[in-house]
């Protein structure tokens, strides 16, 4: 489907009080029209330039059953095929398979390690104790050597023998058999093998995706309960018949899983077991992709019994750190084994922000616990940022923001934006108190102490590779004030539109001021202040307006009721690389260009991706007979699920034919806005003309790629203006309407075309205010 590669933070603001907030054809597509010069074939869609980054589609875009403050897909369930397909794509080319995975992985490399005296006499406690394990001594050996075969591989018997062989190995288990003087697991976490494959976990957000068996943590005094909440590791038993790459996958969707259950996760431990023999892998899942060991072997002690023992020993001793949560930044509840989920009482460990001629600053001398209140946005996904935004509060009550994501080690710090951003002046973007970067893929979770990190992978030379193009590091940002993004249900039209303009003013200063380019416009980067909530409001000194050279983007002294956030993909203009194709943005939003892959992103792109926005945000959630038309084009349950499912070739045929060409399927759509809305047609009419009217060809839509000065008519730009413009051969037309780098429709700067949707915004405001 897709290149993977992303980005993330340090940074003080000062910001103005504008700058304030931060807390979102199904038909026949053979008859639409395609794009000019379209290909009919994907792939030349599909293979984006290496140095590309990828648009946010993924396992991350199918929507949370039960979502987190309407995040993404409003509310629909994640159908298992669509997630497994997802993240099929995420993980191709990268799963890698470590030659010393066990050692590197499983044994802490300390005095603690379980020795193979230490298996051998577990083996010997079980064959004592324990029957029809099938394990037992052969005494006639010389070598004494310890036979394991379970009496079973069929799918119906397995499961069940794994989890009593692994509760077994645990239950004799002991710091006098291993010589560990680690109190880890905590005495309060009881873990157990479970078979969960006839019933699904609680707080699953797909029934259909059931592992066979798992590890899971609960009370010692209670019975475990069976909730993603509480799994530790993933097991799957291949089925007979079943393909090798499909139970691999439906063991990644586990992973998934326990990252969405567990947002301080950082890597998933798993177990893919054979339908033929003794033989199993274990598999590391991270945001890099997935690891394995190499096939072991346990039916005797000579070859890998004692190794599997060993290995599950290790694992049922793990402290929360080996187990794979991030603990540096964090503390939890004495009452909890692992930082699992709200439930765990969690709290943040940064240092005191400081506020100091209008600039935010950090005393490192102070530290403060703030505790997280609410998990308000969360991603799905594994080879992904992994964005996780939760809100909490300083102690003196004003309300904060905190993001972890893992940022690709490419790209530029999100922080380092925000600072930059900061020493322009920018206004309408939030503001950065603290910012600090924590576990590193490749040097933190791979080396596992080797030295020579790739040296033991079965092809190191392509995990060299990946990992130069995909390594990332956990970075956390604190941010404020806070808000709501515009996919919240509960927003007025009016705070909608307030929210729109927000964004569309601070994306403008960002790019016209800052020199930044967002690209990544969606309903969840543009939010609406919280007025119920106390905010931290900085003050900057103020700049008289008749010396500001930027005050035709937005007077300083005039509140703005929203923000724009979220600067993971967003790129100093000066710095991208000419011609480079970098595909980024949230996939329903992209522009039908950058989607494609024609054009470089620009900042015309962005422009049109805030037409899909507020349509997008007009449309859902959708109301039961709100549309006076209904049409096949736009599904009357979710009239956007083309742009959200198909396929980019599909997505930007439809767009074009539907949206771009044909003003009569346009109007349909508009018929789709919710109640309330109906004042947010005549604006998104205004920015599709404001995109795409043609020059000299009155009501005439149509798609201009970009160009150079040279191939325009007589080497002069043409006023586009309604009604001006100049006439064209017909056979010259297609080449000569071609648009500059720093237009948004042919012979209208980026300027202008901002001041044209800013105006129809702004009627929009007075509108509803009266």
């Amino acid at each position: 489907m897709e290149p993977n590669l992303d980005p993330a933070p340090l940074d003080n603001s000062s910001l103005t009080p504008n700058s304030i907030s931060r807390d979102y054809v199904d038909h026949q597509l053979s008859t639409l029209p395609h794009l000019p010069g379209e290909v009919q074939s994907a792939p030349t869609l599909l293979l984006a330039p290496l140095i590309s980054t990828p648009h946010k589609r993924k396992a991350a875009l199918t929507g949370l059953h039960q979502p987190i403050k309407g995040n993404v897909s409003a509310g629909k369930r994640r159908r298992a095929n669509a997630v497994t397909t997802l993240i099929k794509q995420e993980l191709a080319g990268a799963q890698h398979t470590c030659l010393d995975f066990v050692e590197r992985f499983l044994f802490p490399g300390s005095p603690d390690t379980p020795t193979t005296v230490c298996a051998e006499e577990i083996l010997t406690a079980i064959i004592t104790t324990t029957i029809a394990l099938g394990v037992w001594c052969n005494k006639s050996n010389p070598k004494h050597l310890y036979v394991c075969y379970p009496p079973t591989y069929a799918n119906n018997g397995y499961p069940e023998w794994f989890c009593q062989f692994a509760n077994a190995i645990q239950q004799h288990t002991s710091p006098s058999l291993t010589g560990s003087s680690s109190t880890c697991p905590p005495t309060k976490a009881k873990l157990e093998w479970c078979v969960v494959k006839d019933k699904p976990l609680r707080g699953t957000h797909n029934n259909d995706i059931r592992p066979d068996f798992v590890l899971t943590c609960g009370e010692v005094d209670g019975e475990v309960p069976l909730e993603w909440r509480t799994v530790l590791v993933v097991g799957e038993h291949k089925s007979t018949g079943s393909k090798i790459n499909k139970t691999f996958t439906q063991l990644a969707s586990y992973a998934e899983q326990v990252f969405i259950a567990q947002p301080f996760r950082v890597f998933v431990l798993g177990v893919l077991t054979s339908n033929v023999g003794p033989k199993l892998r274990f598999w590391r899942f991270d945001r890099s992709g997935a690891i394995s060991s190499v096939p072991l072997d346990y039916s005797t002690s000579d070859l890998d019994l004692l190794t599997v023992v060993r290995a599950l020993v290790s694992i049922s001793l793990m402290n929360a750190q080996s187990m794979g949560f991030h603990v540096d930044s964090i503390s939890w509840g004495d009452e909890h084994a692992y930082p699992l989920d709200q439930k765990s009482d969690i709290s943040i460990k940064m240092f005191k922000p400081i506020l100091e001629n209008s600039l935010v600053t950090v005393d490192p001398s102070l530290k403060l616990a703030v505790l997280l209140k609410e998990l308000v946005f969360l991603a799905p996904g594994i080879v992904t940022r992994g964005t996780r935004i939760w809100t909490g509060a300083l102690s003196s009550g004003e309300a904060i923001v905190i993001k972890y994501s893992w940022s690709n080690t490419k790209r530029a710090l999100e922080g380092d934006l925000y600072q930059l951003a900061s020493e322009k002046r920018v206004i309408g973007v939030a503001t950065i108190l603290c910012c600090t970067t924590y576990e590193n893929v490749l040097t933190h979770l791979h080396a596992g102490g080797s030295p020579a990190a790739d040296s033991n992978f079965r092809q190191p030379q392509a995990y060299k590779i990946h990992m130069q193009r995909q390594n990332r590091v956990l970075s956390r940002l604190v941010l404020s004030p806070t808000g709501r993004p515009l996919l919240d249900s509960r927003l007025s039209p009016l705070q909608v539109a307030e929210g729109l303009l927000a964004g569309l003013i601070g994306h403008a200063s960002l790019f016209f001021q800052g020199g930044i380019l967002h690209r990544d416009i969606s309903p969840n980067n543009i939010i609406v202040i919280d007025d119920s909530l106390p905010q931290l409001t900085l003050v900057s000194s103020p700049v008289p307006t008749t010396s500001d050279p930027f005050a035709w983007i937005w007077p300083r002294d005039t509140p703005l009721r929203g923000c724009l956030i979220d600067l993971d993909y967003a790129i100093e203009a000066s710095a991208q690389p000419s011609g480079a194709l970098d595909r980024t943005g949230t996939y329903p939003f992209i522009a039908v260009q950058v989607l494609r892959g024609r054009e470089r992103h620009r900042y015309r792109h962005d422009l049109e991706s805030f037409l899909y926005v507020l349509i997008w945000v007009c449309c859902y959630p959708v109301v039961a007979g709100s549309a006076n038309v209904i049409s096949p084009i736009w599904p009357a349950s979710d009239p956007l699920s083309k742009w959200r499912d198909g396929d980019e070739l599909s997505v930007t045929s439809h767009k074009a034919a539907c949206v771009i060409y044909d003003s009569m399927i346009f109007g349909l759509l508009l018929e789709r806005f919710r109640p309330g809305f109906e004042h947010f047609r005549r604006v998104a009419k205004e920015m599709r003309k404001t995109l795409w009217r043609l020059p000299g060809r009155g009501n005439v839509y149509g798609l201009c790629e970009e160009g150079k000065p040279s191939e325009r008519v007589g080497g002069q730009d043409q006023e586009g203006t309604e009604g001006g413009g100049k006439e064209y051969e017909d056979e010259d037309e297609e080449e000569s309407l071609r648009l500059l780098p720093e237009e948004v429709r042919f012979g209208v700067s980026n300027k202008d075309g901002f001041q044209e949707v800013k105006k129809s915004l702004q009627w929009l405001v007075a509108i509803l205010q009266d």
